[in-house]
């Protein structure tokens, strides 16, 4: 079984966080520092936000991931 928030962390950069909690650079926009925060919800969904406005689907596109991809099968 492929766990959602181990695919997408493995596609970003300067991830930092532990116990279920990251950020990192998002790769929707020229981001110098990390902006991009990333959770994991109820039942290993992803939740993700970018503090400077980039939309999931964004996100997603620029890792080469759909926003099917944020749930577990």
């Amino acid at each position: 079984m492929i766990d959602p928030v181990a695919q997408l962390l493995d596609r970003l950069d300067r991830v930092r966080g532990k116990n279920g909690s990251w950020v990192a650079r998002c790769p929707g926009h020229d981001d110098r520092g990390p902006s991009l925060s990333i959770g994991e919800g109820d039942q290993g969904s992803v939740l993700i936000h970018c503090f400077a406005g980039c939309s999931p689907e964004a996100i997603m596109n620029a890792v080469g991931l759909e926003l099917s991809d944020l749930f577990p099968p």
